[in-house]
């Protein structure tokens, strides 16, 4: 697994963080990943971070989701952070990415996942369609 991060502040739109990931993903690609996504985020205020998976190939058992959902350490997590995931046009892919957003869902994460980014875009920018 590959990804890069980049931070983008714009000042009256605010903080948007940027991954990209490539190349086979397991459960524990996801971890780093997030708690990346945490170090990144955690001195911005309202941080917006888009995920695109769109290049990555994983398959997440759901007891495995199920782990790294509760492995996500609220304390730590910025808790005005807003994350868009981006499946591929998978099925499958995205039916596990979105047991993955339903799960942190629960805990309180403000995610939802998408097909399509300029739709994940959008609902983070909070621009209706």
């Amino acid at each position: 697994m590959d990804f890069q991060m980049k931070i983008v502040r714009v000042l009256q739109r605010g903080n948007y963080v940027i991954a990209i990931t490539r190349g086979p993903m397991d459960i524990d690609g996801f971890k780093r990943l997030f708690d990346k996504v945490i170090e990144e985020t955690r001195p911005l205020l309202d941080c917006k971070v888009l995920i695109d998976l769109q290049d990555s190939r994983y398959q997440l058992l759901p007891a495995e989701v199920a782990e790294l959902a509760d492995s996500i350490d609220l304390q730590s997590w910025p808790q005005h952070n807003k994350v868009a995931l981006v499946s591929s046009a998978e099925i499958e892919q995205y039916q596990q990415l979105a047991m993955l957003g339903e799960g942190l869902a629960k805990r309180s994460v403000k995610i939802t996942v998408f097909y399509d980014t300029k739709e994940a875009i959008s609902w983070l920018s909070g621009i209706k369609g």
